[in-house]
């Protein structure tokens, strides 16, 4: 059980950090600790004092009691679903399309390609329609993409 607690605060400050889109270097400039130390703690290697946890809440830009696991949430969930909850109602529909479309759905490999920054990835692959192959049933040549 000694454990537990650990890893779960680290899970949190991880999740903050990303959410942030921090880097732990940034990371580590803002709580003013090590980014050995900030990885070794999201990792629940090494535990927290109050001191390390006040600095951590800080360069989160967040209360420290968020990090801690209370209320039969974990911290993690308690984060997410906040971020969740203010989120803009198309980004909670996209985040659950995510969540729930098969992942081998061409429509969804499209979208984490985007997410991913793979142009080539991104584009549907979508069969041509019969009207657009040549006369041999041939898909229509790469030539008529010169114009971007």
């Amino acid at each position: 059980m000694s454990d537990a607690l650990p890893k779960e605060v680290g899970r949190a400050i991880r999740v903050l950090r990303q959410l942030h889109g921090l880097t732990y270097a940034e990371f580590a400039e803002k709580a003013r600790l090590s980014a050995t130390y900030l990885r070794q703690v999201e990792r629940g290697e090494r535990d927290l004092g109050l001191g390390a946890l006040a600095l951590i809440a800080q360069g989160l830009n967040c209360d420290a009691r968020l990090l801690l696991p209370g209320d039969g949430r974990s911290p993690v969930s308690a984060v997410v679903a906040d971020r969740f909850d203010r989120a803009p109602e198309a980004l909670q529909e996209a985040l659950l399309f995510l969540l729930i479309e098969p992942d081998d759905s061409p429509k969804k490999q499209a979208i984490l390609a985007l997410i991913n920054e793979d142009p080539e990835r991104a584009r549907l692959r979508s069969r041509p329609r019969p009207e657009e192959r040549g006369s041999r049933g041939s898909a229509p040549s790469s030539s008529s993409r010169r114009g971007r």
